[in-house]
């Protein structure tokens, strides 16, 4: 029977605790709160298609349990075929210098999953692309937000 008189004490400190005078305010937005740190275990973008080509699908950045990052395309992922295509994580809707190859492109159809190098982080790239390299041409790109 210890447990009920516990019970109602801590019913008191916690309807105590809820008066007005004790609200905790919202911080203001002008004041200065320091670094913050992104907390996202994931960024996801849908796919929209480039150079008269067709596309639909979802591209999501995912941090593993391991802290590993993996790139997955969604079930419903369509792409107009071509020759030469590769994944690649650039800041912009083409490769740019500091883009980075993610290797062949799997398939034109379907869910599928490209390793990220261990030396990136989630926040490191805005957009996803499928590129043809022999013609220099971006099929479709997925910003991450």
């Amino acid at each position: 029977m210890k447990s009920i008189p516990s019970f109602f004490l801590l019913l008191i400190i916690l309807v105590a605790g809820c008066g007005n005078e004790s609200m905790m305010t919202a911080p203001n937005p002008s004041d200065d709160i320091g670094e913050v740190i992104n907390t996202a275990t994931f960024r996801t973008g849908e796919f929209e298609p480039l150079n008269g080509k067709t596309t639909m699908g979802k591209a999501t950045l995912n941090t593993l349990p391991n802290e590993m990052l993996q790139l997955m395309f969604s079930e419903d992922f369509s792409l107009s075929d071509g020759p030469g295509l590769f994944v690649y994580l650039s800041n912009a809707e083409f490769p740019t210098s500091d883009a980075v190859n993610l290797g062949s492109f799997i398939s034109p159809s379907g869910a599928q999953n490209y390793a990220v190098p261990s030396s990136l982080s989630l926040d490191n790239y805005t957009h996803v692309l499928v590129h043809c390299v022999p013609y220099n041409v971006t099929f479709a790109f997925a910003e991450l937000k």
